[in-house]
């Protein structure tokens, strides 16, 4: 009875919130109105999530964003905070009241187009009220869901939103032809949007050199770090410690390295990170582990970086690459998801057949051996080739969505 009551007094005092901020801020928009929903907030986040406040920041110009977090914490500045919501329900009945009660409020001020960041409950609310009411949903995912068990529920439920959704949204050709197979779309329903990077933030900040590689002072700090030793070249891996991502693979990698002089430092966390642990100790191997480190601060290591390693099993359009590129540092890949697209074709020789491990780590000691001519030549084409991707370029993309 009182838990019964207390829902009921929560949920009547959400509704009647949004009645009153709907009429206190309802007005005739300036720009085209856009609800943009991403499933966490945080500041300090470790994820590329972190990319969507460049974007919002330079779509801004041309939208009236407001942007929601499913869940989150901390202030930000990239968007006025009026205009910002983190949910504050975790309790599942009353998360998805409080989300299709807000959908219903901004769609009530005129937003309507409601983009969806990866969320599934967001994608299928703002369906229903789109559905109804004449709006429209554009719903972001790029990855290989369909390699990946789902239970029945959770599986009806995701092919019920991909058909309710107006627009698809992925990261290249190829993902595109795959949603459409796995999931019975009409090509038109789906669009192409490419991850983005501001190269602004890749740009050169003085230090110290290596070679002829300038690193910056916060660099060449982690890499002393990394290497206090200064004889070894710097192998990077950065993801979440889990089997999609290849984690399991890295000591096999490495013992395959054994006699080069090469160390690896690996940024992330995850299930793998214990037996990884464990692995490395008992095997000597010349591993570092960092653990997360804000998303923000990331280009500093791969500024450190000789040669960036993505052994992952699967990946849609992986933002790693993209930093990789921005930073000029080589990488070696598996040929999976739109990794073989994004890449300059001069790369193609670096993306490997998935599971050919010998293969992967042949290519490592490729590069390692690489003088510093031909490693230079590697880092002007990857420069070169990931200005398509630099956020100015994407926002415009961005813009034609709509």
């Amino acid at each position: 009875m009182y838990i019964g009551g207390l829902f009921y007094f929560k949920t009547t005092r959400l509704i009647l919130w949004l009645y009153i901020e709907t009429i206190i801020e309802m007005g005739s928009p300036m720009k085209p109105r856009i609800c943009f929903v991403i499933p966490e907030y945080n500041a300090n986040t470790p994820t590329h999530f972190n990319y969507i406040n460049d974007l919002i920041k330079g779509a801004s110009k041309n939208f009236d964003i407001f942007l929601v977090a499913e869940k989150g914490n901390g202030r930000q500045d990239f968007i006025d905070e009026k205009y910002f919501y983190i949910q504050k329900f975790r309790f599942a009945p009353l998360r998805f009241l409080e989300n299709l009660a807000l959908f219903i409020k901004l769609r009530l001020m005129g937003y309507d187009n409601f983009y969806i960041h990866y969320s599934f409950l967001s994608a299928f609310n703002s369906s229903i009220i789109a559905g109804i009411s004449g709006a429209r949903t554009f719903y972001w995912n790029c990855g290989l869901p369909w390699l990946y068990k789902r239970n029945y529920f959770r599986n009806l439920f995701e092919r019920i939103t991909y058909k309710l959704v107006t627009f698809l949204v992925t990261g290249t050709e190829s993902l595109k032809k795959e949603y459409s197979k796995h999931y019975l779309l009409p090509l038109s329903k789906i669009k192409i949007l490419p991850n983005w990077i501001d190269l602004n933030n890749f740009s050169a900040r003085g230090g110290s050199s290596y070679g002829e590689k300038i690193v910056s002072a916060v660099s060449e700090k982690i890499r002393k770090e990394i290497d206090p030793s200064g004889r070894n070249k710097i192998l990077l891996f950065v993801h979440r410690l889990s089997k999609r991502k290849g984690a399991d693979y890295l000591p096999e990698i490495m013992l395959g390295l054994k006699n080069e002089n090469v160390i690896l430092a690996v940024i992330g966390d995850g299930p793998e990170r214990e037996a990884l642990e464990s692995k490395v100790k008992s095997q000597k191997l010349k591993v570092k582990f960092f653990g997360w480190i804000p998303n923000e601060k990331i280009k500093d290591y791969f500024g450190a970086a000789d040669v960036f390693i993505m052994p992952s099993e699967e990946e849609g359009f992986p933002h790693v690459i993209l930093e990789s590129m921005a930073a000029g540092v080589p990488f070696i890949a598996f040929s999976v998801g739109g990794v073989r697209e994004i890449s300059p074709p001069e790369f193609s020789k670096y993306i490997v057949t998935f599971g050919d491990k010998s293969g992967f780590i042949n290519k490592i000691r490729e590069i390692l051996h690489y003088n510093q001519m031909e490693i230079e030549r590697l880092s002007d084409i990857e420069k070169s080739w990931v200005k398509r991707f630099d956020l100015p370029a994407v926002v415009e993309k961005f813009k034609n969505l709509f």
